[in-house]
């Protein structure tokens, strides 16, 4: 086991040295390299316009059929098209007669084959343009719909931002605050990081191995919201993070693996209830982890991606999909151990101290589910239909919920009379009846 977690860490250090070249991101200047691409319409980027924002985007190495109609279409929505499937809508929705079918208020800059570089502007200002999301497509509409194929290919650059007080802003309109709010964060989370170690750690006489780690969990969400509202200064300033997203990134993939592993620990009632973990625990841990690893790289990767590229909706489905797959795993040791202490809770002389435990495991299963509903699916779908101008809003309740959560750290903190650190004396004969038990199951 010890030999499978050494491989594991030098993984784990050659995935972080991955992670720093791949990541080379273009933020909210867009750059999209398409070759040979037959769809008929993709989604390339969205963006929430104040009055007087402006699209800016240069075509170039243009490739496409001389009898298909070929033009990039700015046009308003009602919500944000990036967090749905492009393959939400028909294509044939766009087209009309051979020509491009849009609805106001709306630009459509057509291209021709040969261009070899093209330039086109808009402004948001009104009558007809008027602040809220606008979404940016290509779209091909061939004279026979029905049978022609083709291919296109051209190299894109697509620039969008407001202008704020005469000063050039890059985050959409729903994001300004971001830097400051992240800012907020960051004290916020270095108050709890010490009323953490001052109040609960220094002087505790029983501090356990789940403490510290706890401890360094705390510190990195406090670095992760302190170089995500770095980041987000850059974004906002210059429109590219000028290189803070990897760090971020890096801070952001530890903190994950770090509560998956603090979660799960504290589910099997590590140190707390007992010094060693069953082989079905190991197991957990030996599946889980590393695909959480996978997991979070393939996001990070595909964030980073222009949405403009062949299935970029769909991977990111299923990595989605898989994050909350992990995410119900770790709940398994939970459940374990509330079945373990639901059966000790029956010996004589035990049953106080075991029913104290088994509703602080319950309390904690229960709010484990709440967080993994609200983080990975209330937020989702808040972030796909709130108004434009307040998509700031996801972003807070994401981390509020973060907050609590890790709040409930209290409920294990290092004091004495913590029934959770009650463990039995003759606690040797209860893993050996748990193991026994785990046997007979396995068998």
């Amino acid at each position: 086991y010890q030999r499978r977690v050494r491989e594991f860490l030098r993984m784990f250090y050659k995935v972080l040295l991955l992670l720093s070249l791949v990541l080379i991101s273009e933020a909210l200047i867009h750059r999209l390299d398409i070759k040979g691409d037959s769809r008929r319409r993709f989604f390339i980027e969205s963006f929430g316009f104040e009055e007087g924002g402006l699209w800016k985007f240069s075509v170039k190495n243009v490739k496409v059929p001389k009898s298909v109609e070929c033009s990039f279409v700015m046009q308003k929505t009602p919500s944000d098209p990036s967090s749905f499937s492009e393959d939400s809508e028909d294509p044939t929705s766009f087209c009309s007669n051979n020509n491009v079918a849009t609805q106001d208020p709306f630009a459509k800059f057509s291209v021709k084959d040969d261009d070899k570089e093209l330039e086109f502007n808009q402004t948001i200002r009104g009558p007809v343009f008027v602040r809220g999301f606008y979404r940016t497509d290509f779209v091909c509409c061939p004279a026979d719909q029905a049978s022609e194929s083709f291919s296109v290919s051209f190299n894109l650059q697509l620039i969008q931002k407001n202008i704020i007080r005469g000063e050039d802003c890059y985050l959409p309109a729903g994001e300004i605050f971001l830097p400051t709010m992240y800012g907020v964060l960051f004290l916020v989370w270095v108050i709890v990081l010490l009323i953490w170690v001052v109040a609960f750690m220094c002087g505790a006489k029983k501090v356990l191995g789940i403490h510290y780690l706890m401890t360094i969990l705390v510190f990195l969400k406090l670095c992760t919201v302190c170089f995500k509202a770095v980041e987000q200064h850059f974004l906002k300033t210059n429109g590219v993070p000028g290189g803070w997203e990897i760090i971020y990134y890096i801070f952001t993939f530890l903190k994950g693996i770090t509560l998956f592993v603090v979660v799960a620990l504290i589910g099997t009632g590590w140190t707390f209830l007992k010094p060693f973990l069953s082989d079905r625990e190991k197991n957990i841990f030996l599946v889980v982890i590393p695909l959480q690893v996978i997991d979070n790289i393939a996001l990070v990767i595909i964030e980073e991606q222009a949405p403009g590229y062949r299935a970029w909706f769909t991977w990111k489905d299923i990595f989605l999909l898989v994050d909350i797959i992990c995410c119900g795993a770790i709940l398994m040791p939970i459940i374990w151990s509330i079945k373990h202490l639901r059966d000790a809770s029956q010996a004589d002389g035990k049953a106080v101290t075991n029913m104290e435990k088994l509703k602080l495991f319950r309390q904690f299963y229960l709010l484990v589910v709440a967080y993994i509903y609200f983080t990975r699916i209330i937020v989702y779908l808040l972030d796909a239909t709130i108004a434009f101008d307040i998509k700031w809003v996801c972003k807070l309740c994401y981390e509020v919920a973060a907050l609590l959560f890790f709040c409930t750290g209290y409920k294990f903190r290092p004091v004495e009379n913590n029934p959770y650190f009650h463990v039995e004396e003759d606690g040797q004969e209860l893993d050996k009846k748990e193991a026994n038990t785990e046997n007979r199951e396995d068998n």
